[in-house]
């Protein structure tokens, strides 16, 4: 599986607390528990932010995704995380008053009113995540998503050099105006600022929904705790297709995008290829496509795709199985003219110096900066000695010139 869920262990969470006899209230959009097998005993309270509703819907992020812009994608969803701080926080604090909260579970993506509202309250507050972002990465981690690999002890020094320097100054540079405008959603609401881009953890607890040897291992503190993989107890039965599906594939390859994964429609391309060479060469007999929260005319723009491809997407091809979202008809919503589009490569889109070098330039840009700045202070350290020795030698030849004259 692909991706991470943000959801499935603060559920799980919850259901281990109401064992307990503790009182649990969810608070999140959509009706995840009462459609749930395993979760609608949670109580949960559902609200709708038209913020992150546009969000979906933003042909911005739709571009910025397909383009593998990340810093774009960061930009529209920090955009929204601003836009939709005040209503979040105000959802927050009405039914924290109304259900009287003792402890805060929260979320860490884009969440900033939870953990304020729980400071502001001084109630404590848990930090519920699938992944370590929340964490500073040390040296020798980095992070694929800036084109960094994330371990840096074999790599070569203009890379370390840019993912250890470059990369963080750009982050840092990028996010000055977010901060700025979350505080100044903060002063709406009476909530003092912070200046940290992770918000309000610091100094709370950590879960993260991953397990030692999955990432990099570091060196962190107490506070931190892997939890994961968190698993449910119990499983809703297969479909008939899918069981039918199974029993005539014994050696299936399960494939799954979650709802957190950045993936270029090329990749999607060369992974169906992939699993059809693998199934042409008898290493596996079939594979489950899930994309269940994924619109395929809207969200894969496959380009160059063969006859197969289009066949595996519409569950006509009978060694793959596909589940996507249907439309009224029952049929999986794919547009022919997307999956027909031709990709366009990032040296077309930013041309090649662009596309390939942007990075070396401001690798020269700095270096140029330094050895001027060096060059500079040796000029005048230069200068400074040589007037040393100026005053010294002219000191002496005075003292010289008054002992001739006495």
């Amino acid at each position: 599986m692909i991706g991470t869920t943000h959801l499935r262990h603060m559920l799980e969470i919850c259901l281990i607390l109401m064992d307990r006899g503790y009182n649990v209230t969810l608070i999140a959009p959509g009706n995840y528990t009462a459609q749930s097998v395993s979760y609608r005993s949670i109580p949960q309270i559902i609200f709708e932010n038209k913020h992150l509703g546009l969000l979906n819907k933003s042909s911005e992020f739709n571009k910025a995704y397909f383009d593998d812009d990340h810093g774009k994608v960061y930009s529209v969803c920090r955009k929204a995380a601003v836009q939709s701080y005040v209503s979040f926080y105000n959802i927050y604090k009405q039914i924290a008053e109304e259900i009287n909260v003792d402890l805060f579970f929260c979320d860490y993506l884009m969440n900033y009113p939870c953990f304020d509202l729980a400071w502001k309250l001084g109630k404590p507050a848990v930090e519920s995540s699938s992944d370590h972002n929340f964490l500073p990465n040390p040296p020798y981690i980095s992070d694929p998503i800036y084109d960094c690999h994330v371990n840096m002890e074999n790599e070569s020094f203009y890379n370390r050099f840019k993912c250890a320097i470059i990369v963080p100054l750009k982050d840092a540079w990028s996010v000055r105006d977010y901060i700025k405008n979350i505080n100044a959603q903060r002063a709406l609401v009476g909530v003092d600022p912070h200046w940290d881009i992770r918000g309000r953890v610091s100094t709370i607890l950590k879960l993260s929904n991953n397990f030692f040897g999955f990432d990099i291992p570091r060196a962190d503190t107490p506070l931190h705790q892997e939890i994961g993989p968190v698993l449910p107890d119990i499983f809703p039965g297969l479909t008939p297709d899918l069981d039918s599906f199974l029993a005539t594939h014994p050696r299936t390859l399960y494939f799954a995008l979650g709802t957190n994964v950045f993936i270029p429609p090329q990749s999607v391309i060369n992974l169906l290829k992939s699993f059809l060479e693998l199934i042409k060469q008898d290493i596996i007999d079939g594979v489950i496509w899930s994309t269940l929260r994924t619109d395929v005319s809207e969200s894969f723009q496959l380009a160059n795709s063969s006859s197969q491809i289009s066949n595996i997407l519409n569950n006509e091809y009978p060694h793959i199985h596909y589940e996507g979202i249907e439309d009224e008809n029952g049929r999986f919503k794919i547009n022919n003219e997307n999956l027909l589009r031709d990709w366009i490569t990032p040296d077309s889109r930013m041309g090649f110096i662009r596309g390939n070098y942007l990075d070396v330039y401001a690798v020269a840009i700095l270096l140029f900066l330094a050895l001027s700045g060096g060059f500079g202070y040796a000029l005048w350290k230069i200068a400074r000695y040589s007037y040393i020795k100026f005053r010294s030698r002219y000191k002496n030849y005075s003292k010289d010139l008054k002992h001739k004259r006495e």
